[in-house]
């Protein structure tokens, strides 16, 4: 037996939200939002600065039968200064993705956290389960299940 859809939602916040992470959840209709601006710094080298942005979103959409289906965006941007041969040059890229996604990674550098203004050396470490295994397990305590391929 699951917990009814309309008590999930408006537990997930509560159950969720911790002040000791750097995540956040939501709701927003039908579905629980975890959101993760786990990168926003400008990294100091010999000949360019840049500035780099990565956040990262864990959807669950609960449907009416106990199940859930997940997906995960991402969304990253940078905007580069630097001198190359004497000559000043600029850049800049975006990418984003939207589907299933299981990453780890570790950043670090010298530069300024733009969230906290900390300049010196910085290290940003990420990790997709971070968000996702509290979310499910959530889930899993109200008796929901992630559903299949058929739904």
């Amino acid at each position: 037996m699951f917990v009814d859809k309309q008590q999930v939602l408006y537990g997930a916040q509560a159950a969720l939200n911790q002040p000791n992470q750097p995540w956040y959840v939501t709701v927003e209709g039908d579905a629980i939002v975890a959101r993760w601006n786990w990168m926003d710094a400008a990294w100091f080298a010999p000949q360019e600065v840049s500035n780099e942005t990565k956040e990262y979103s864990f959807t669950v959409v609960l449907k009416d039968n106990g199940k859930y289906h997940e997906i995960d965006r991402a969304e990253e941007s940078s905007k580069n200064v630097g001198v190359q041969d004497g000559k000043l040059s600029f850049g800049g890229s975006k990418s984003s993705f939207v589907g299933k996604k299981t990453e780890k990674s570790f950043t670090f550098g010298a530069g300024r956290d733009n969230q906290i203004g900390q300049v010196g050396f910085l290290a940003y470490k990420f990790d997709t389960s971070y968000v996702k295994q509290p979310v499910r397990a959530y889930l899993e305590n109200c008796g929901w299940k992630k559903a299949g391929l058929f739904g």
